[in-house]
């Protein structure tokens, strides 16, 4: 006779407190779960693509300016997250492997990307951004204290990627070249974007009153502000594209 015994031991993704005490169906719950692992699977092979194209076109965007030096903030976000927001081994080893992979897509960029002379004080710059961001971030929790930090962590991270896609489309455009761009990395960064606000939209849709802030002024207007580069990005890819193909790069 089945058991189940796995399945039922088997528990969801990061139930806010505050959600489990209404008691949410379980289509609440699955929805959830299946738009936060798609958010992860996203971004995982986003930062594979980006490694990819790092190493074979030894440039990314904006490395001309050592806009690697940006990753910092990143990484202090996903080590601090990994910490203070997981309540379950699983939920710590996805938060862990996001911050691997970002490191992984770091050393590339600083050992194909760079001069030898550039690395030591790169990585000496980057390991103390993200000392001070940690402790930023855990400053701002402790001022806005919330369940599982959901409040900051929100509102950092939609601040930390609406400046990617402009960077990108920027670069893109300024040195009218392909290299260290492509199109997996786009769609997966935006696809990416999508699921990861979908996890807080679809909070808000199901428990407005625990996700208020998911449907204001201002944070309505930081993700159309991500999106716009975002959508814009890939007919300007296609275009820079073919234009350098014309001329023979």
């Amino acid at each position: 006779m089945p058991s189940f015994t796995l399945a039922s031991q088997t528990p969801h993704l990061i139930i806010q407190p505050s959600d489990a005490a209404l008691a949410p169906p379980e289509s609440y719950l699955f929805v959830q779960d299946g738009l936060i692992i798609s958010c992860g699977i996203l971004y995982a092979f986003c930062y594979i693509f980006c490694m990819i194209r790092t190493y074979s076109d030894r440039t990314y965007p904006s490395a001309s300016a050592k806009g690697i030096q940006f990753m910092s903030l990143t990484l202090a976000y996903e080590l601090f997250y990994a910490v203070v927001t997981t309540t379950t081994t699983f939920e710590l080893l996805a938060f862990l492997a996001w911050f691997l992979l970002d490191v992984g897509f770091v050393a590339v960029a600083i050992w194909r990307a760079h001069e030898k002379r550039d690395r030591a004080w790169l990585v000496r710059r980057i390991v103390g951004f993200v000392l001070a961001g940690m402790g930023v971030l855990k400053g701002l929790t402790m001022l806005w204290p919330d369940e599982r930090e959901q409040v900051t962590a929100y509102w950092t991270g939609i601040l930390l990627q609406m400046p990617i896609g402009w960077i990108c489309l920027a670069t893109l455009w300024k040195e009218w070249s392909t290299k260290g761009h492509s199109l997996e990395i786009w769609l997966m960064r935006y696809l990416g974007c999508y699921t990861a606000y979908g996890v807080f939209f679809w909070r808000y849709w199901n428990v407005p009153q625990n996700w208020e802030y998911v449907a204001s002024v201002w944070s309505t207007g930081i993700i159309l502000w991500t999106l716009l580069p975002e959508t814009v990005y890939p007919f300007v890819y296609v275009w820079v594209h073919r234009t350098s193909k014309v001329k023979g790069e």
